[in-house]
């Protein structure tokens, strides 16, 4: 089968070696594995969310956005070709699509931002845990903030499930639930995610459930780098949430809490197509409960979103005064 796929290259001594290198061009316009290849996301926003099958074109997009340092899942959500060097209605798109709608006085019923960023293409009318997460995370709809439905729903692989009840779940959820446990799963998976955040480790390599390295291994880890003998997991677990509750406080100071978490309009209309999720959509009083189910377990105000003077306190984090 023919494909433009060169090689796949690698962050130095890693053995995933999960970067795509493409060799192809577009209309006379080169792309070569020096600038990459184009991963699932960018494949989705420049390709389905634009009604594009050209994979060359595809890959240029991609080379381009590497090029002048654009985010491709922005990028393509905005629909945009002059905005790297702002030129024309580019300038307009250059701000992101919110605020571009912003600008123009409309299309504000077609957005799929958060907190003013893109989503990404993980759909949370199927994966509905991350609908909480793209609501509530700091900064905006993330599909790399926690961990996804399919690992602690019914059919996932043992591997998952054991490494799961360290984080205290001991059974399988229903496809497509939004109950208490799957609240508290996108909770606790947030939080692992966040240390992995704080200590730059690779969320490919290490994480709650799937891949390569657990919770165990990496509590083994820090305690093998640090000379930390009683490091444990409670620990690794209080230093993700920690660094949320941080986020969290310098939105408090923005002024921007659960008024702003919230998603947009096309997430609560049903899929279109054929596929299995065709007619799925978010329950507007569903998702409302498990956010008030988010707060009280993260210690935060149901009321304003921002944590507790408790919560800050417990985490040593007073000196925030967020209220």
């Amino acid at each position: 089968t023919a494909t433009i796929l060169a090689d796949r290259e690698t962050c130095y001594a890693c053995a995933v070696r999960c970067k795509r290198a493409v060799e192809t061009e577009w209309q006379g316009r080169p792309v070569e594995a020096r600038h990459g290849g184009p991963e699932y996301e960018t494949l989705a926003v420049f390709g389905s969310y634009c009604g594009v099958d050209d994979l060359p074109a595809i890959s240029l997009a991609n080379k381009i956005c590497n090029e002048h340092g654009l985010d491709t899942i922005g990028t393509g959500a905005t629909v945009a070709e002059m905005l790297a060097r702002r030129e024309g209605f580019g300038d307009v798109l250059s701000n992101g699509s919110r605020r571009a709608a912003d600008l123009i006085g409309k299309g504000h019923d077609l957005l799929v931002t958060v907190k003013g960023a893109e989503a990404p293409a993980h759909m949370p009318q199927a994966k509905r845990s991350l609908a909480v997460i793209y609501a509530v995370n700091p900064f905006g709809a993330d599909h790399q903030s926690s961990e996804h439905d399919p690992m602690i729903e019914e059919g996932a692989a043992d591997l998952s499930l054991d490494r799961l009840k360290l984080l205290g779940f001991d059974a399988a959820q229903e496809f497509g639930s939004l109950g208490p446990d799957k609240v508290r799963y996108a909770l606790r998976t947030q939080q692992f995610y966040s240390f992995l955040d704080t200590a730059s480790l690779c969320q490919f390599v290490w994480g709650p459930a799937w891949t390569l390295y657990g919770p165990q291994e990496t509590v083994d880890f820090v305690r093998a780098v640090t000379g930390w003998s009683d490091f444990d997991l409670d620990e690794l677990m209080e230093i993700g949430e920690r660094r949320l509750n941080l986020l969290r406080a310098f939105n408090a100071r923005e002024g921007i809490g659960r008024r702003e978490d919230r998603l947009p309009a096309k997430m609560f209309r049903p899929l279109t197509g054929t596929g299995p999720t065709a007619g799925v959509a978010l329950d507007p009083v569903e998702l409302e409960g498990a956010l008030d189910e988010y707060y009280r377990l993260a210690g935060w105000d149901g009321r304003t979103g921002n944590p507790t003077s408790e919560t800050m306190a417990r985490l040593g984090l007073e000196w925030t005064a967020t209220g």
